[in-house]
């Protein structure tokens, strides 16, 4: 078995040869170029489906505004409620013999 040192010894031999990859010397400025001096991409959307987002997000908020409303509406029921469940889930704790 190799040890570990020698193990990354060979790692980083292999990168010997390795050469750095070259790009255009001219890549950074005709990136600039074309902020600076390009067209702008205008992205169009039709107007029903900026109706349907609209339509879809006054849904969610509609739902969600509701459901706030019945949930606290009657807290005490929903502690009741809550005490309940977890009676019955763990009623099968009085039966075993610890």
């Amino acid at each position: 078995m190799e040890t570990k040192e020698n193990w990354i010894n060979k790692t980083l031999e292999s990168l010997d040869d390795v050469n750095r990859a070259e790009s255009d010397p001219l890549l950074f400025n005709k990136a600039l170029q074309r902020i600076q001096y390009g067209k702008p991409t205008i992205i169009s959307i039709r107007s029903s489906m900026i109706w349907r987002v609209a339509a879809l997000i006054l849904v969610l908020i509609s739902f969600n505004v509701i459901t706030m409303v019945y949930f606290t509406k009657t807290p005490g029921d929903s502690q009741i409620n809550v005490k309940s469940v977890a009676n019955e889930y763990f009623s099968y704790i009085d039966s075993i013999n610890l």
